[in-house]
């Protein structure tokens, strides 16, 4: 099976781009997404540019959890951003995403910035995924097939299929399947897609490889968050070294998000 490992959050701050840096190289991550305006975003972008042989994507952000603003002019994004020109919540837009309340153009116009906005700092983008999966959404769907052509970008994130456990209050679980349909007609995606951190799943490697021998033949992306200070951050950077090590043994394939 051709595994692609990616690393979210690539930006979001100095720790967590040293901690992405060192799993790339130990082997155990093959491709991140970067966030294009946080604090440790040109650390991580100068980082992709030197190592052209892996896969670096965009992070594209929609919501505030920290300091996350637009790249774009906030004064076009009246939808998205609030008084102070940083994104809403992260609630709020996934309601307004989930009930078709944001207008295309406002996420096309921010879609595109951010994207070029790595591109111009010389970074190869290989594909696009978001913070928060909002772009399994029908207006954020509809922006990405608007703009992605233009820039060179075919490459988005399917919806989850896999779970170790069942995560019933999460809607991607009773409706992902819609939504993983949705974006394989519009773009080139994974056959499948695992994130420890939908159900805080802990020591998720083995029973992930359980899964997989049933899976044979096709790709899987496992999405993680490396870091160190946040106990889950720290347990999926030190549990993907041991599922990239056991997943090789068992004959898979650990691939870059260019080679799908």
């Amino acid at each position: 099976m051709r595994v692609i490992t990616n690393a979210d959050d690539f930006g979001m701050s100095d720790e967590l781009v040293e901690a992405t840096i060192e799993c790339f190289e130990n082997g155990s991550l093959t491709s991140a997404t970067i966030m294009p305006r946080m604090p440790g975003t040109e650390k991580a972008a100068a980082y992709a540019r030197s190592r052209p042989d892996l896969s670096f994507g965009v992070h594209l952000t929609f919501v505030c959890d920290t300091v996350e603003a637009p790249v774009s002019d906030p004064r076009g994004l009246p939808t998205l951003v609030g008084a102070d020109g940083r994104f809403l919540a992260s609630n709020r837009v996934r309601v307004m995403g989930l009930r078709n309340q944001i207008p295309v153009d406002e996420i096309a116009t921010e879609v595109e910035a951010q994207v070029r906005s790595l591109q111009e700092r010389g970074v190869a983008i290989s594909h696009v995924d978001s913070h928060g999966h909002l772009h399994k959404f029908r207006p954020f769907r509809r922006a990405l097939a608007r703009v992605l052509p233009g820039l060179g970008v075919r490459r988005v994130r399917s919806a989850q299929d896999i779970y170790l456990k069942k995560p019933l209050k999460s809607f991607n679980y009773w409706y992902g399947k819609v939504w993983r349909r949705k974006i394989r007609a519009a773009f080139v995606t994974t056959d499948h897609f695992y994130m420890p951190s939908s159900a805080w799943d802990v020591d998720w490697g083995p029973r992930l490889l359980e899964v997989m021998r049933g899976l044979r033949g096709s790709t899987i992306e496992v999405g993680v968050h490396p870091g160190y200070s946040e106990a889950w951050r720290d347990n999926e950077r030190t549990s993907l070294l041991a599922f990239t090590e056991a997943a090789r043994r068992d004959g898979h394939s650990i691939e870059g998000w260019n080679a799908v």
